[in-house]
């Protein structure tokens, strides 16, 4: 794993992480004004950072190429509902409904990348996985029921990152073709069902709706950057950083924790602490052997 993706990878989920406590600043505005808003302003963004970079023309490129649009039209489709569970529920108040989901997440995408990447897993992911599903069973239980919102937040984006694992294409570029898909359909509902929302949108929060665009587009950049080069191992256990940050949120808007939840929370936590000694481990005896053949 190189160090940039590495640092990619960790920078995208800490915004991710943090990014409840930038919609809560928008908390007055309705969540299905404000997605369509940051839908349109991610791909401003996008596309003004391929402008300057001079590379407009790849972007026309990609669009024409049928094989490349199979994967990406999907791709956005699944980002879009993704982006409008996370916004509803989040502003809605339940932010631990949206951490349980990206807990549950990385054991999906921990059996797709083992089953059928054939992707090694080593006696350290196992035993941090077996860790893992322990707090998301304690999550369950505690529920007392099924919950449904954060299933649905854990199949989604896990189907959204095995399109994106084939999608051999540079980062600013994908996220770029993804919003655009997304453009023409937000910009449609937003004339047709919320024009009189927009209009008593205040304008302190103007700057804001801009800046989502930003919030928006930056960690999907980095994301889509290492996804395609990364194991889908190593992806599931840096997702649990997104969930915890999520949890933090969540107390720092004065969501309560129940016992079981703090109890779940130590399970995730020791389960990234032994998923990384055990990343370390192999790659001192990898840098090790390499070192021994080199003799």
């Amino acid at each position: 794993m190189g160090k940039k993706d590495a640092a990619a990878l960790f920078s995208s989920y800490i915004i991710w992480g943090f990014q409840p406590l930038y919609w809560a600043l928008l908390g007055d505005i309705e969540s299905m004004t404000i997605m369509p808003l940051r839908i349109v302003f991610a791909a401003m963004f996008s596309v003004l950072i391929l402008a300057l970079q001079k590379r407009l023309p790849e972007l026309k490129a990609v669009f024409c190429d049928k094989s490349i649009m199979k994967l990406l039209v999907p791709a956005a489709i699944f980002l879009l509902a993704d982006w409008t569970v996370f916004i509803v529920v989040v502003n809605s108040g339940h932010i631990l409904d949206v951490s349980l989901g990206y807990y549950i997440n990385p054991l999906i995408l921990f059996a797709v990348g083992a089953l059928i990447y054939k992707e090694h897993c080593g006696k350290g992911q196992l035993a941090a996985l077996f860790v893992a599903i322990a707090g998301v069973a304690v999550s369950i239980v505690a529920f007392g029921s099924v919950p449904y919102i954060s299933l649905v937040i854990a199949f989604n984006w896990a189907v959204y990152a095995v399109i994106k694992k084939n999608v051999k294409l540079d980062g600013i570029l994908s996220i770029a073709v993804e919003t655009l898909i997304m453009t023409l359909p937000a910009i449609i509902f937003m004339l047709l069902f919320k024009r009189q929302e927009l209009a008593a949108i205040p304008h302190s929060s103007y700057l804001l709706l801009v800046g989502s665009g930003f919030i928006t587009a930056l960690p999907m950049f980095l994301y889509s950057r290492c996804v395609s080069r990364l194991p889908l191992l190593i992806m599931c256990f840096a997702q649990y950083l997104a969930p915890t940050f999520n949890l933090i949120c969540g107390y720092i808007r004065g969501e309560s924790f129940s016992e079981s939840q703090l109890t779940s929370f130590a399970f995730f936590i020791t389960a990234i602490i032994i998923f990384t000694a055990s990343q370390i481990i192999d790659a001192k005896k990898n840098r090790g052997t390499e070192n021994g053949n080199q003799v």
